[in-house]
């Protein structure tokens, strides 16, 4: 690559502003502790600042008042004791556009030709190519996944650059290529919805994901040598922070800005990035996959303490809207309605249907007050229930509706996003102080749940499984908030001083009531249908059946398969007893598996039975009085 492409030497001092990039760690080795010290008196930064700083994936920015020159020597100093750095100016970084957009392809056995809209070519890639692949969804769901999973288990991705790939070709999947060969303007940008695979020709297959990926493992088959990147979104870099709200052109540009950077890291020897052996064996690490020419490595799955890391979730609202009481839902769902209705009657080009349309509207209200009322009845159920149901020991509970009290305790190894903390359920918002022609605001750009993960409730006589899926969290949680411009995080860090998230969780240890559905779930598989896979594969194996076709007529009859079969059930009855029992049972609380029984979690019954009177009035308030109003509504409308 031209050098004099990334920042132009002037002669003397260089006064341009620039960033002083390095490589975040997975994980901070002693040698780099050790020289914390020495990196503080450097750059200016505390220590505390750093460490956070300094750990994470992919590359990092210091974003140090200095000019270039002594940006350099900073970065020349902070090389001595052993940090791999190296500067970029602003402007370079400021000015970073996508190359050419392609929107063909033509692949042949020693090459691939990217062109555009006309089949001229702009970018070619061939043995003799040293390639940068940068790969991305421009959606920001994947993104967002992948950085929900780091918020699980506090740690850095560590899944090989093939499963990421396929993880972001399922959704809008971008690539821009570079050859390292040319100069930083030597390459092309794909954007999957404006391309055409045809040219892949035999490798064509009818799925716009599976293409994208033969296209990027083509490229890489056919280079040289290749550094592919899938940080983009996760490498809060300064001027290079997607808000994927903001429409695709906005992600774009954001993406140029990212691209630059790591055209810069690689340039300055950075990328690709190997962590030191001590690090990548430290044992809540995992190898940083910015710029390494494999892709991140794989790590082991169990955590620190033993418990396993969260299981992926697809969280969404709708999900969790859907999952509190079905009655609820129905209410919310007819009261937003009948405003609705109430605006039909009145519209102007309905006119000639006055009548239907304020009948239905009064009609619907009707419906709206019977079901708070009668929503208040089940609220009254409810507390009742409360109230009556006695409050069990968990060795002695038995099984159906059973009431519960003790202490949170951890099934999965769950930790909230921003700092860490080990909980049993957390809520991160992300805001951002945006000024508008009303005035100033924090406006939220990002929300990570933890959704509702398994956990124990614990007291002094044992712990019980609690699967919340469906459960009403009718208690408050703990809540915080950090402003400024590092939030205490080791995965995310926020790069911009007007970034706030506030943080809610259910700490491990919090005192909590539980009213649901105790019943035996059994794991494993059955001795009867372990026996049926034996024997279907018996049948299934002619030279076996062979063997029991003892007449030699070439048909089994019934006393011979009787013989087989009896063979099969003592070889899985001798199986079983080598291997222990099959299937084991344990107790879990969840929800009734009857719509109308309550399935709660809450701090206390006291505050419990309290939240539920106070909703009770309110409901029987409510439906009455909007069933009085719309009665004399339809009344007076039909007078």
């Amino acid at each position: 690559m031209n050098k004099t492409t990334l920042q132009s030497r002037s002669p003397g001092t260089d006064q341009r502003k620039g960033f002083l990039l390095y490589n975040r760690r997975p994980a901070l080795s002693e040698n780099i502790l050790e020289s914390l010290n020495e990196a503080e008196s450097i750059t200016g930064i505390n220590i505390s600042e750093l460490r956070m700083r300094l750990k994470g994936q992919g590359i990092g920015a210091f974003n140090i008042n200095r000019c270039l020159n002594e940006l350099e020597d900073c970065a020349a100093d902070l090389e001595s004791i052993g940090f791999n750095t190296a500067t970029v100016a602003k402007e370079f970084v400021k000015n970073g556009k996508l190359p050419p957009a392609a929107r063909h392809i033509n692949l042949t056995g020693s090459s691939i030709a990217f062109m555009d809209a006309h089949k001229n070519t702009l970018f070619k890639i061939n043995k003799d190519t040293e390639l940068l692949i940068i790969v991305t969804d421009l959606s920001g769901k994947a993104v967002r996944q992948m950085m929900t999973a780091m918020a699980y288990t506090g740690n850095a991705i560590n899944k090989k650059f093939e499963e990421i790939l396929k993880k972001f070709s399922i959704a809008k999947p971008a690539a821009v290529f570079y050859s390292l060969n040319g100069t930083s303007e030597d390459g092309v940008y794909v954007d999957s919805e404006l391309f055409s695979y045809m040219g892949l020709n035999d490798k064509l297959t009818h799925s716009k994901g599976t293409n994208f990926r033969v296209m990027v493992n083509e490229a890489i088959a056919l280079a040289r040598s290749s550094i592919t990147d899938e940080n983009f979104g996760i490498s809060l870099l300064p001027g290079a922070n997607p808000e994927w709200s903001n429409g695709k052109s906005s992600v774009e540009q954001e993406l140029g800005r990212y691209a630059r950077y790591i055209l810069a890291a690689i340039e300055k020897k950075l990328l690709p990035f190997e962590a030191e052996l001590n690090e990548s064996s430290n044992e809540n690490s995992s190898p940083s996959g910015s710029g390494d020419i494999s892709g991140a490595n794989s790590t082991g799955t169990h955590s620190s303490n033993g418990l396993q890391p969260p299981p992926d979730s697809d969280y969404s609202k709708i999900t969790a809207f859907f999952q509190t009481s079905l009655p609820e839902v129905i209410v919310g769902l007819i009261v937003l309605a009948s405003p609705f209705s109430f605006f039909m009657s009145g519209v102007k080009s309905i006119s000639d249907h006055q009548v239907f349309w304020k009948a239905a509207a009064g009609s619907a209200i009707v419906l709206a007050g019977f079901l708070m009322f009668c929503y208040s009845l089940l609220l009254l159920y409810y507390r009742r229930m409360v109230e009556n149901t006695p409050t069990s020991k968990i060795r002695s509970f038995s099984m159906g509706m059973v009431e519960l009290s003790g202490k949170a305790r951890l099934y999965f190894d769950l930790r909230t996003s921003a700092t860490k903390t080990h909980c049993v359920y957390y809520r991160c918002r992300y805001y951002k102080y945006k000024k508008t022609n009303d005035g100033a605001r924090w406006a939220l750009t990002r929300s990570v749940s933890s959704g509702k993960i398994p956990f124990y409730i614990e007291d002094d006589t044992g712990r019980v499984l609690v699967k919340p899926e469906g459960a009403i969290f009718n208690i408050p949680m703990a809540s915080q908030s950090f402003q400024g411009s590092y939030i205490p995080t080791l995965s995310l860090q926020l790069h911009d001083p007007n970034s706030k998230v506030v943080e809610e969780m259910l700490p491990v240890g919090a005192r909590l009531y539980v009213l649901g559905s105790a019943h035996i779930e059994k794991h494993g598989r059955k001795f009867r249908d372990i026996l049926t896979d034996k024997l279907r594969t018996l049948k299934q194996s002619p030279e076996t059946m062979a063997e029991y076709d003892i007449n030699g007529d070439g048909r089994i009859d019934v006393d011979e398969w009787e013989s087989a079969r009896n063979d099969v059930e003592r070889m899985v009855y001798a199986e079983s007893l080598a291997n222990g029992p099959g299937e084991s049972e344990s107790v879990v609380i969840e929800k009734p598996r009857f719509g109308l029984l309550p399935f709660i979690i809450a701090d206390s019954e006291k505050n419990l039975i309290r939240r539920l009177m106070l909703r009770t009035w309110v409901f029987l308030a409510g439906g009455l009085i909007t069933m009085g109003c719309s009665v004399n509504f339809l009344v007076n409308f039909f007078k």
